[in-house]
Parts: C-alpha cells; structure tokens; sequence
C-alpha cells in the first residue's frame, strides 16, 4: 500500500467511463505521469483513494462520509515508481482490458 510522501506513477489515466468527472474534478492524473502520494483516504466498499500532492481539486459533498471533502483518485490508478514490475502488471492489466473491449 502506498504511504504519505511515495512516489507512484500513473498506470489507468482512462476516465472515459465517467462522462461527467469534470462535474467532480478539475484535474485528473494522466498515464505514465509521476506523482507525489500528499493523503491516503479509506473509504468503505470502495478502497483507498490517494490526494496527490501536484492534484488539487474542489471539495465536493460525499454522501459516504456525509460531508465535503476533495475527491480522491482510486489507488489502483497507481504504481510505486521504484516497483517496475507492478509499473509493467499494471500496463498488462490495461492492454488486456482493451483487448475486451
């Protein structure tokens, strides 16, 4: 698990699914980039969620946590950027997705 001050590389940056994610988010992680893990969130049902530290977006309303809070991004979006062979899982997880599709 990723811990406060990691390294990670962005492995998922495909957001398409989600039509509406600029209601939610002004900035999204892009593939390959390199991030700074700034908070870890646990939330329950749906796992970690990461703040980066070179992402910052606007609270919004959680119904989960009953308040505002700044959206974080699914921690399997990411892969610790001294780990290459979770980097490279990562990217074969991807290709075999859009070989699916």
């Amino acid at each position: 698990m990723f811990n406060i001050g990691d390294r990670v590389v962005c492995v998922n940056g495909d957001f398409s699914m989600y039509p509406n994610i600029y209601d939610l988010y002004r900035q999204l992680p892009r593939r390959d980039e390199v991030y700074t893990v700034r908070e870890r969130q646990f939330l329950q049902g749906t796992g970690y969620r990461l703040l980066l530290e070179e992402i910052e977006n606007p609270p919004v309303y959680i119904d989960m946590v009953k308040g505002m809070v700044e959206p974080g991004f699914d921690a399997r979006r990411f892969a610790l950027l001294n780990n290459p062979q979770q980097v490279h899982a990562g990217q074969a997880v991807e290709e075999l997705e859009e070989a699916l599709v």
